[in-house]
């Protein structure tokens, strides 16, 4: 059936082969889908040219003579209409003294060249044209020119002189000395022309010109800042007239993954020539494992050429064993003329029975999305930043990089060949904007036939050489059609080596069936459930499932992570996926007024500009690479060892080792025994002698206390014996917590000690002994003030009362739940007293009980209140919903307390000691944690929902003298602020508003819970957390005591 279709799809090609050229005189290359290049060089895969073999190995471009960089300061002219460009511009004689000083590479609108546009799915000039590709703007389409002045000495004008711009973004218009080099489209891959005929000796000027819109800013809709500019390295080079213009290198292993193949394929410049000789050399760390030599002219004859190795070291992301291919080219006298260095990785990949195979083994894919973004530099990324990720990357248990939704700049792809990440990479190809229906989208269009084939060329002719890449992408939310059809033959006859995908493969979303041109099932934000039901419904499968986009970890996010993993590795075709996304996107922004923010889209511009607002922020990282609260999560859920009991009784432990080619011998494992969250015992267990994939029991020396005690725990965690690379010695790569005892209760009963007074008037209550007093509000039946030892502990202004509410997150404004939640944040504004009685025990308490009918959810409330004449207070809150109603679920189900500033301070035992939520709280471990009220709060760049704890036995918070209890009769959910609601909370639409826009404010706030639903973080455009996550029930009950205390 697929030969049959393929037929069909060659058959069609013929048929559509249209002549394109009539009338492309009159139309500019920026606005001809048809012509995307002129005059540049054929893609070659990536690597630098150097005159010695000291010269190859350091592997430094600026230190060689055969470079000259063109980075740093240009002229430059910046102007808003391109017809406004100075007539003669590009002329070598042109006066360029009053233009700008730029420089290369940086993006012009984050230096004041334009303004930075965010939008995810529509084109960021919408409001300036009606879409209709390729038509883009004309009269107001930012352009820039660079001027450049080197000096080129006589030695280079006998060579090949290439100018190479890393990348240039929409387009690129090349001049030098005067005269039109060459044209070329694709933002994020090189482009290269050929000087030879251009150059002089001595001074020459090079003109380059870009614009910020041109036809292939349609296939560049990518959910990104839309900015332009020259982002990478460039730089002329200069090669002998007889050099290699490529090498393309293929290495394999055997059917039995032992003994390796090594298939170079070479092209040179020249005919066949006696006078010249290749060496290559494959070398490990230590010795030459295999040398040969040819004529140039036996290279050119039989181009290919094939080597065995016998048993090579393997390449994988757990242990990037490379080889390095040095190739000479010497002249007849022996003289070394050029000489290159190519990273090799012996590594097999394959699909096999519905798996995606690395040397054999079906890999899990722990990934993320990655976008080159830098909160200063926008998208021109160092050297420094990118290993800088890499590192990131390996500390938070991260093993592969879906290169979303462009290739890299080359270097990324070196560390990943170095260290170790497996990378999908993706061409620059996105039309989202366009639409999916096959009657609109470019991918089915003829006439973009040229465009979507030849960027998914040069991304494979550039990049076949990296081992790290084990998948290619035809892009991403572009639709599919013939072009996605013909791109998929072209790319599987390309490249044998390795798998193609394509997420628009799509058939039918929620069935999650796929059409025949993409080898992975890899779709998109698929739920649990639609996991589930796909695993049900096709428990035999060919292709592996594969997530591209999971987990959207937008704001407050990434809730039901564990239960993804779950079902990940509960099914066999199941591999994993790549979290959207690694970085928050924001950019740096000064305000006028000397303030710092975490920008994104609608902060830049005037107002009409095109805004998806903050919904470029989905990292599991912040734009400065520290780590989201949810990144813990990540980290945990995708460690690769883990713990459970074998034999409890007797203190055995089972561990699994989860990486697929990496044993347990440099880790060693540290266990404490924490007794009602405080360590009591501890020890390690030196050597680890655990293979791949394998189990193997040990058992703890465990020696319990011989006092009474409600629960215990052990603490087990895994750490490196010696460093490796971005990770220091004993550095934690696992952890788990096991219960051992689990009997936790909390007895709530309270006692006085003397009789209370009471004194009742027309507007309050009021019970007091002489250590405590607490005034309940006659017309709310609220507490509006609880005084210990003289001092009031609610801040004036305030009550102890109900609270529903959170301050919705990304994904709660996403699913509207701002608005389908509302209800339960007016209820208490409208909450009806219907009555407040109390009455004196013998014991010396009081109880005071209320009623309200909260008529905006259909539910009574009961408040019970006992208050004992030594400061405790015991809250009963019960909520009743009506049962013919239906009633939205309740974000949270609890009570508000708000303490003057001064309890700054907290100790509590449960879930710590970092931000967690009870679909994120997999990573967090019990035990007792001392914080400061301030760092409870986490800086979200748009404010929401933050600093929640789950699993509270106690918590206490303190000032100099004070501390206040919290204790349950079942587990709570505890936040302290100094921020209150409407300080986090946008209200009905996402305002701009910014972290770093608001300070704390003069007060402590306390939420007390019996429950706060999930995060979730199945997507943030109407999904909702999990069932299972969710406040749905008629009826509520939350207890508590608070217990004052002098310190």
């Amino acid at each position: 059936m697929k030969k049959f279709i393929f037929n069909c799809i060659l058959a069609i090609t013929l048929l559509l082969s249209f002549n394109f050229s009539y009338g492309q005189n009159e139309i500019p290359n920026w606005l001809n889908e048809t012509i995307n290049q002129e005059n540049r060089e054929p893609m070659h895969t990536s690597y630098f040219v150097y005159e010695n073999e000291k010269l190859a190995n350091d592997n430094d471009w600026t230190k060689s003579n055969n470079y000259l960089s063109l980075n740093g300061d240009c002229k430059f002219k910046w102007v808003e209409n391109p017809a406004d460009l100075p007539e003669g511009f590009f002329e070598a004689n042109y006066n360029d003294s009053s233009w700008d000083t730029f420089t290369i590479p940086a993006n012009w609108e984050i230096n004041g060249y334009g303004y930075p546009i965010y939008t995810n799915i529509a084109y960021e000039f919408n409001n300036l044209i009606v879409i209709d590709p390729p038509q883009v703007p004309t009269t107001y389409n930012p352009t820039g020119v660079y001027r450049k002045t080197i000096m080129v000495d006589e030695n280079w004008l006998k060579k090949d002189v290439f100018l190479h711009i890393g990348a240039a973004k929409s387009n690129l218009k090349v001049w030098v000395n005067g005269n039109y080099v060459g044209y070329g489209e694709d933002s994020k891959l090189p482009q290269e022309f050929k000087l030879n005929n251009y150059l002089k000796k001595g001074e020459n000027t090079i003109v380059l010109k870009l614009m910020r819109w041109s036809d292939g800013s349609y296939l560049e809709c990518q959910d990104f800042w839309r900015i332009s500019g020259i982002t990478r390295d460039s730089y002329l080079y200069a090669r002998n007239k007889t050099h290699l213009k490529n090498i393309e290198i293929i290495p394999d292993l055997d059917e039995n993954y032992k003994n390796g193949n090594l298939k170079i394929t070479t092209a040179f410049s020249s005919e066949k020539n006696k006078k010249y000789n290749v060496k290559f050399q494959l070398k490990d760390a230590t010795s030459i494992v295999l040398e040969k030599q040819f004529t140039l002219n036996e290279l050119l004859n039989k181009p290919t050429i094939e080597f065995s190795i016998t048993n090579p070291k393997k390449w994988s992301a757990e242990i990037p064993n490379l080889y390095v291919l040095n190739y000479e080219l010497t002249d007849k006298k022996g003289n070394v003329v050029e000489v290159i260095n190519q990273n090799v990785g012996f590594r097999k990949v394959e699909i096999i029975d519905g798996h995606l195979l690395v040397n054999g083994k079906a890999i899990y894919i722990k990934g993320v999305n990655r976008h080159e973004t830098d909160p200063v530099t926008g998208q021109t990324i160092s050297k420094e930043a990118m290993e800088k990720d890499i590192k990131v990357l390996k500390e938070f248990n991260i093993n592969a990089v879906r290169t979303s939704h462009y290739p890299n700049d080359p270097y990324f792809y070196e560390l990943c060949d170095k260290y170790g990440i497996y990378v999908v990479d993706e061409a620059n190809i996105e039309s989202h904007g366009i639409g999916y229906d096959t009657d609109k989208t470019l991918g089915n269009k003829p006439s973009w036939e040229k465009a979507h084939l030849q960027r998914m060329q040069r991304m494979i002719e550039r990049d076949i050489n990296h081992p790290s890449i084990i998948i290619w992408s035809m892009g991403n939310e572009a639709g599919n059609g013939y072009n996605f059809y013909r791109g998929y033959l072209w790319m599987k006859n390309r490249d044998f080596s390795r798998p193609v995908q394509y997420e628009r493969a799509h058939l039918n979303y929620f069935d999650v069936d796929f059409d025949w041109n993409s080898d992975i099932i890899d779709p998109m934000y698929a739920s649990p459930e639609m996991m589930h039901s796909y695993a049900k419904k096709h428990k035999t499968q060919t292709r592996p499932f594969i997530q591209c986009e999971y987990a959207h970890a937008m704001g407050n996010s990434v809730g039901n992570f564990k239960d993804y993993w779950d079902i990940i590795r509960k099914y066999h075709n199941f591999q994993g996926g790549f979290i959207w996304d690694m970085v928050d996107q924001s950019l740096i922004k000064t305000k006028e007024d000397g303030t710092k923010i975490f920008a994104y889209g609608g902060d830049y511009g005037p107002k009409d500009v095109p805004s998806d607002n903050n919904f470029l922020n989905n990292g599991v990282f912040s734009p400065d690479r520290k780590p989201n609260p949810h990144a813990f999560e990540v980290k945990k859920v995708q460690q690769d060892i883990w713990t459970s009991w074998a034999d409890k009784e007797s203190n055995s432990i089972e561990i699994f080792n989860e990486f697929f080619f990496k044993n347990l011998d440099n880790v060693l494992l540290n266990w404490e025994l924490i007794i009602d969250g405080e360590k009591f015992d501890n020890g390690t267990i030196e050597s680890l002698e655990i293979n791949p994939q394998e189990a193997k029991e040990f058992k703890l020396n465990l020696k319990l206390p011989d006092y009474d005690y409600k629960e215990a725990f052990v603490n087990i965690s895994y750490h490196l014996k010696k460093a490796e690379p971005f990770l220091g010695e004993n550095y934690k790569i696992a952890s788990e917590q096991l219960i051992l005892v689990n009997n936790w209760n909390n007895n709530l009963n309270i006692t006085g000690k003397e009789t209370l007074k009471t004194l009742k008037s027309e507007i309050e209550l009021k019970f007091s002994s002489k250590e405590a007093e607490i005034i309940f509000d006659k017309k709310t039946g609220f507490i509006n003030s609880y005084t210990y030892k003289n001092k009031n502990l609610i801040k004036q202004g305030f009550e102890l009362k109900p609270n529903f509410w959170r301050s919705p997150t990304d994904n709660d404004m996403g699913a509207n739940l701002q608005v389908k939640l509302r209800p339960w944040k007016n209820a208490i504004d409208s909450i009806v007293l219907k009555e407040i009685t109390h009455k004196i025990d013998k014991e010396n308490k009081v109880s005071v009980n209320t009623l309200y009918r909260l008529p905006q959810v259909y539910a009574d409330l009961t408040i019970d209140y006992e208050f004992s004449s030594t400061g405790e207070l015991m809250v009963n809150q019960t909520i009743k919903i009506d049962g013919e109603v239906e009633v939205p679920m309740m974000p949270r189900f609890g009570m508000e307390l708000v303490l003057p500033k001064e309890f700054n301070a907290i100790k509590y035992y449960g879930k710590g000691p970092f931000e967690n939520y009870v679909d994120r709280n997999f990573a967090s471990e019990v035990g007792v944690f001392e914080q400061t009220v301030s760092e409870q709060y986490y800086p979200y760049i748009r404010p929401q929902e933050t600093g929640n704890k789950t699993d509270i036995r106690w918590y206490s918070i303190f000032n100099e003298a004070q501390k206040i209890t919290i204790e349950g009769n079942t587990l709570l959910g505890v936040t302290a602020l100094h921020y209150l609601n409407e300080d986090l909370d946008d209200g009905l639409v996402k305002n701009q508003r910014h972290a770093g826009e608001f300070s704390e404010r003069d007060l402590t706030r306390i939420l007390i819970d019996f429950k706060q639903m999930g995060v979730g973080s199945i997507n943030s455009w109407g999904a909702l957390p999990l069932e299972n996550y969710r406040l749905t029930e008629k009826n509520y009950s939350l207890i508590f005591k608070l217990t004052p205390k002098i310190k």
